[in-house]
Protein backbone atom coordinates (compact mmCIF):
# COMPACT_ATOMS: atom_id res chain seq x y z
CA UNK A 1 0.00 0.00 0.00
CA UNK A 2 1.34 3.31 -0.58
CA UNK A 3 1.74 6.33 1.47
CA UNK A 4 -0.85 8.28 0.29
CA UNK A 5 -3.34 5.46 0.18
CA UNK A 6 -2.40 4.82 3.69
CA UNK A 7 -2.39 8.21 5.16
CA UNK A 8 -6.49 8.36 3.02
CA UNK A 9 -7.55 4.91 5.34
CA UNK A 10 -5.65 6.43 8.47
CA UNK A 11 -7.56 9.45 7.90
CA UNK A 12 -10.70 7.25 6.68
CA UNK A 13 -10.30 5.17 10.33
CA UNK A 14 -10.02 8.73 12.34
CA UNK A 15 -12.81 10.25 10.31
CA UNK A 16 -15.08 6.71 11.51
CA UNK A 17 -14.11 6.46 14.65
CA UNK A 18 -15.47 10.06 15.97
CA UNK A 19 -19.01 9.00 13.79
CA UNK A 20 -18.83 5.93 15.63
CA UNK A 21 -18.71 7.91 18.96
CA UNK A 22 -22.16 9.40 18.27
CA UNK A 23 -23.80 6.34 16.83
CA UNK A 24 -27.27 5.35 19.13
CA UNK A 25 -28.23 2.14 18.12
CA UNK A 26 -30.24 -0.19 20.11
CA UNK A 27 -29.13 -3.87 20.33
CA UNK A 28 -31.35 -6.78 20.24
CA UNK A 29 -30.27 -10.24 18.88
CA UNK A 30 -32.69 -12.14 16.30
CA UNK A 31 -32.85 -14.89 15.00
CA UNK A 32 -34.51 -15.99 11.83
CA UNK A 33 -38.11 -16.28 12.98
CA UNK A 34 -38.11 -13.06 15.31
CA UNK A 35 -36.20 -11.01 12.38
CA UNK A 36 -38.63 -8.83 9.67
CA UNK A 37 -35.88 -6.94 7.71
CA UNK A 38 -32.41 -7.26 7.26
CA UNK A 39 -29.63 -6.25 4.92
CA UNK A 40 -27.16 -7.68 3.35
CA UNK A 41 -23.27 -5.94 2.66
CA UNK A 42 -21.17 -7.61 0.29
CA UNK A 43 -17.96 -6.34 -1.61
CA UNK A 44 -16.46 -7.87 -4.59
CA UNK A 45 -18.33 -10.86 -6.18
CA UNK A 46 -16.98 -13.08 -8.62
CA UNK A 47 -19.88 -15.22 -10.26
CA UNK A 48 -20.06 -18.25 -8.05
CA UNK A 49 -20.82 -15.61 -4.47
CA UNK A 50 -23.09 -13.48 -5.92
CA UNK A 51 -24.77 -16.75 -6.99
CA UNK A 52 -25.02 -18.01 -3.14
CA UNK A 53 -25.87 -14.47 -1.96
CA UNK A 54 -28.71 -14.40 -4.37
CA UNK A 55 -29.65 -17.70 -3.06
CA UNK A 56 -29.35 -16.35 0.97
CA UNK A 57 -31.70 -13.32 -0.44
CA UNK A 58 -33.97 -15.83 -1.67
CA UNK A 59 -33.72 -17.63 1.84
CA UNK A 60 -34.41 -14.98 3.78
CA UNK A 61 -37.39 -13.71 1.55
CA UNK A 62 -39.04 -17.78 2.02
CA UNK A 63 -38.86 -16.71 6.31
CA UNK A 64 -40.74 -13.93 5.30
CA UNK A 65 -37.90 -11.31 5.88
CA UNK A 66 -37.98 -8.04 3.83
CA UNK A 67 -34.42 -7.93 2.45
CA UNK A 68 -32.68 -5.11 0.98
CA UNK A 69 -28.69 -5.68 -0.08
CA UNK A 70 -25.77 -3.68 -1.58
CA UNK A 71 -22.64 -4.94 -2.40
CA UNK A 72 -19.40 -2.81 -3.04
CA UNK A 73 -17.15 -3.69 -6.74
CA UNK A 74 -13.44 -2.20 -6.21
CA UNK A 75 -13.58 -0.74 -9.92
CA UNK A 76 -14.33 2.39 -11.28
CA UNK A 77 -17.51 1.36 -12.65
CA UNK A 78 -20.20 -1.21 -11.68
CA UNK A 79 -19.47 -4.26 -13.56
CA UNK A 80 -21.89 -5.06 -16.71
CA UNK A 81 -23.96 -8.47 -15.32
CA UNK A 82 -24.54 -6.73 -12.03
CA UNK A 83 -26.36 -3.81 -12.92
CA UNK A 84 -30.16 -4.02 -12.89
CA UNK A 85 -30.36 -6.85 -10.36
CA UNK A 86 -33.74 -6.51 -8.06
CA UNK A 87 -33.00 -6.04 -4.44
CA UNK A 88 -29.18 -5.33 -4.87
CA UNK A 89 -27.98 -2.03 -5.32
CA UNK A 90 -23.86 -1.52 -5.94
CA UNK A 91 -21.69 1.08 -5.13
CA UNK A 92 -17.86 1.30 -6.86
CA UNK A 93 -15.05 3.90 -6.46
CA UNK A 94 -16.39 6.69 -8.19
CA UNK A 95 -19.32 6.52 -5.23
CA UNK A 96 -16.12 7.23 -2.07
CA UNK A 97 -14.31 10.65 -1.38
CA UNK A 98 -10.95 10.87 -1.19
CA UNK A 99 -10.64 9.33 1.94
CA UNK A 100 -12.77 5.92 0.86
CA UNK A 101 -16.04 7.08 2.81
CA UNK A 102 -18.90 6.11 0.55
CA UNK A 103 -20.90 9.44 -1.14
CA UNK A 104 -23.81 8.30 -2.71
CA UNK A 105 -27.42 8.94 -1.22
CA UNK A 106 -28.53 5.15 -1.78
CA UNK A 107 -25.73 3.84 0.91
CA UNK A 108 -26.81 6.49 3.48
CA UNK A 109 -30.34 5.25 3.40
CA UNK A 110 -28.66 1.74 3.75
CA UNK A 111 -26.59 2.88 6.93
CA UNK A 112 -29.79 4.92 8.41
CA UNK A 113 -31.96 1.95 7.72
CA UNK A 114 -32.86 -0.12 10.98
CA UNK A 115 -33.26 -3.14 9.96
CA UNK A 116 -33.11 -5.98 12.35
CA UNK A 117 -30.35 -7.84 11.14
CA UNK A 118 -27.55 -6.72 9.09
CA UNK A 119 -25.44 -9.27 7.40
CA UNK A 120 -21.66 -8.61 6.25
CA UNK A 121 -21.07 -11.04 3.55
CA UNK A 122 -17.83 -9.70 3.03
CA UNK A 123 -14.79 -12.10 2.85
CA UNK A 124 -12.27 -9.07 1.63
CA UNK A 125 -11.83 -6.35 3.87
CA UNK A 126 -12.31 -2.66 2.27
CA UNK A 127 -12.48 0.15 4.57
CA UNK A 128 -15.71 1.33 3.03
CA UNK A 129 -17.88 -1.83 3.95
CA UNK A 130 -16.42 -1.54 6.98
CA UNK A 131 -17.40 1.92 7.33
CA UNK A 132 -21.10 1.31 5.73
CA UNK A 133 -21.27 -1.94 8.38
CA UNK A 134 -20.28 -0.20 11.43
CA UNK A 135 -22.30 3.17 11.28
CA UNK A 136 -24.98 0.76 10.22
CA UNK A 137 -28.31 1.20 12.97
CA UNK A 138 -29.45 -2.47 12.43
CA UNK A 139 -30.22 -3.67 15.68
CA UNK A 140 -27.91 -7.32 15.49
CA UNK A 141 -24.90 -7.37 13.32
CA UNK A 142 -23.80 -10.73 11.54
CA UNK A 143 -19.87 -11.03 9.96
CA UNK A 144 -17.10 -12.77 9.68
CA UNK A 145 -14.53 -12.47 12.78
CA UNK A 146 -11.88 -9.30 11.38
CA UNK A 147 -9.26 -7.19 12.93
CA UNK A 148 -11.75 -4.09 12.79
CA UNK A 149 -15.20 -6.56 13.19
CA UNK A 150 -18.09 -4.32 14.41
CA UNK A 151 -20.50 -7.44 14.37
CA UNK A 152 -22.11 -8.40 17.22
CA UNK A 153 -22.24 -11.93 16.47
CA UNK A 154 -18.86 -12.70 15.06
CA UNK A 155 -18.50 -16.04 12.56
CA UNK A 156 -14.85 -17.16 12.30
CA UNK A 157 -13.90 -17.84 8.43
CA UNK A 158 -10.35 -18.52 8.87
CA UNK A 159 -10.89 -22.87 7.96
CA UNK A 160 -12.29 -21.58 4.49
CA UNK A 161 -12.86 -18.22 3.48
CA UNK A 162 -15.57 -18.54 1.14
CA UNK A 163 -19.32 -16.80 1.01
CA UNK A 164 -20.85 -20.26 1.01
CA UNK A 165 -19.00 -20.96 4.05
CA UNK A 166 -19.99 -17.97 6.03
CA UNK A 167 -23.57 -18.12 5.03
CA UNK A 168 -23.90 -21.81 6.23
CA UNK A 169 -22.01 -20.71 9.47
CA UNK A 170 -24.83 -17.97 9.18
CA UNK A 171 -27.18 -20.28 8.86
CA UNK A 172 -26.40 -22.99 11.86
CA UNK A 173 -25.32 -20.18 14.26
CA UNK A 174 -28.85 -17.95 13.54
CA UNK A 175 -31.25 -21.34 13.59
CA UNK A 176 -29.46 -22.36 17.48
CA UNK A 177 -29.92 -18.73 18.40
CA UNK A 178 -33.04 -18.39 20.92
CA UNK A 179 -34.57 -15.02 22.06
Amino acid sequence: MSKLKSLKCKIGRFILKKRLKNLNRRVKTHNFKTAKSAGILFSSPDEASYTAIKEFLLFLSQQDIKVIALGYAPSKKIPQQFLMRKGINFYCDNDLNWYYKPKNELIDQFIDQEFDILFDLSIKDYFTVNYVGSLSKAAFKVGKQTENAYPDLVIDVNKNKSIEYLIEQIKHYLNILNN
